[in-house]
């Protein structure tokens, strides 16, 4: 078994393409099948810009708050579990 925590590695400044804002991530698992699991971070004010996840999305906050939203729904805060 291979270990990785979010707190160890690099982070790389995400790119204006895809976000605004100060956004640092880091892949943190690639798998063959094309899954990949990252630590992304956001300061605060910071977004990433509509797109879609073809397999789907699972999204984990771990610390602040934020707001996401599916196409067509309105949007829901996440925030970590108290």
């Amino acid at each position: 078994m291979e270990v990785d925590r979010a707190s160890s590695g690099a982070y790389d400044h995400g790119d204006a393409d895809r976000f605004s804002g100060l956004v640092s991530l880091r892949s943190t698992l690639r798998a063959d099948d094309g899954t990949n699991i990252g630590a992304v971070h956001f300061a605060p004010g910071a977004r990433t810009h509509w797109h879609h996840h073809p397999g789907g999305q699972f999204l984990y906050g771990v610390t602040g708050r934020g707001r996401v939203r599916s196409r067509g729904e309105p949007a829901t805060c996440c925030r970590p579990a108290t």
